[in-house]
């Protein structure tokens, strides 16, 4: 038998029984939920950041901080914004006070004295969006990770094809060599080497499926770089690409199919372009946009 998930409830109001009664209502209703508390919208902040509850039920009216404050902080962090927030009250109960609470980022509304019943489908309601919303969410790191797989296959891909292009040229220059001095007439050697060549080129497109898997993991950064430097070159975009993707100058070297000197070059001179100084402010820019 599957385990029951147990699920945390985070209460924050500033009067001790009723978070006392919400509590033995709620474990009543369903033992596995966890509820903990908070005395007012600073701690109840402060605890929403550190216990990551799946719901919170905030009282409106609190001192020090009340629940609209409290509830505009939470939704402007990235660990909490996505936490339901039912906000309870028993006085701010008009339209404009709802329309106040949600547009403050609470996801529902109850009125004091608290309903447990209406709570509970509340909850359950919070709960709901809240897994399909965790559900999303790892359906898109799921995309995302294969598409950053697929990009970091095809680097692999243009590296390889770097080093393959290397041998080509080390074997032509042989070749050359023994032409020269008469141990061959080339002919069948040349004939093996342009195959070669020719069935490379045939299945290499491996820029333009670069930069489509790097378009689907960073959209638009290619429109927003040249939007700083219309005059960049084919090789800057390339340039600017991997130093996106953090990697080193030796790394650049490989793909770029040259060395880790010319690399240091290239970076001084897109960096003039894009109007930096020092290599460490050009890594920060690329990787902010």
């Amino acid at each position: 038998m599957e385990a029951t998930e147990i699920r945390t409830i985070l209460v924050v109001d500033d009067q001790k029984e009723i978070i006392r009664m919400i509590a033995a209502e709620l474990k009543t209703k369903n033992p596995s939920y966890r509820v903990i508390n908070a005395s007012n919208g600073e701690m109840g902040v402060q605890v929403a950041m550190s216990q990551r509850p799946d719901v919170i039920i905030m009282d409106w009216d609190m001192p020090i901080m009340n629940g609209i404050e409290a509830t505009r902080r939470l939704r402007n962090e990235k660990e909490t914004h996505q936490i339901p927030i039912v906000m309870a009250t028993g006085q701010m109960t008009s339209p404009e006070d709802l329309r106040v609470a949600l547009e403050a980022g609470a996801t529902d509304y109850v009125r004091k004295p608290i309903d447990f019943v209406e709570l509970s489908a509340r909850i359950n309601t919070a709960l709901r969006i809240q897994n399909q919303y965790n559900a999303i969410q790892e359906l898109l790191q799921s995309e995302l990770d294969l598409k950053s797989r697929k990009l970091s296959t095809t680097s692999m891909l243009i590296v390889e094809k770097n080093d393959l292009m290397q041998t080509f040229f080390h074997d032509l220059a042989e070749l050359e060599e023994a032409i020269k001095r008469g141990h061959s007439d080339g002919q069948k050697e040349l004939k093996e080497l342009k195959r070669r060549i020719s069935n490379h080129l045939e299945v290499d497109n491996s820029w333009e499926t670069f930069k489509l898997h790097f378009d689907e993991v960073n959209p638009n950064f290619f429109e927003e770089i040249q939007k700083l430097a219309p005059d960049l070159t084919h090789k800057d975009l390339k340039l600017c690409a991997y130093v996106k993707l953090g990697m080193d100058n030796k790394q650049i070297a490989r793909l770029l199919n040259i060395t880790p000197a010319s690399t240091r070059t290239s970076l001084t001179r897109l960096k003039k372009k894009l109007g930096l100084d020092q290599e460490e402010g050009l890594r920060q820019l690329l990787a902010s946009l």
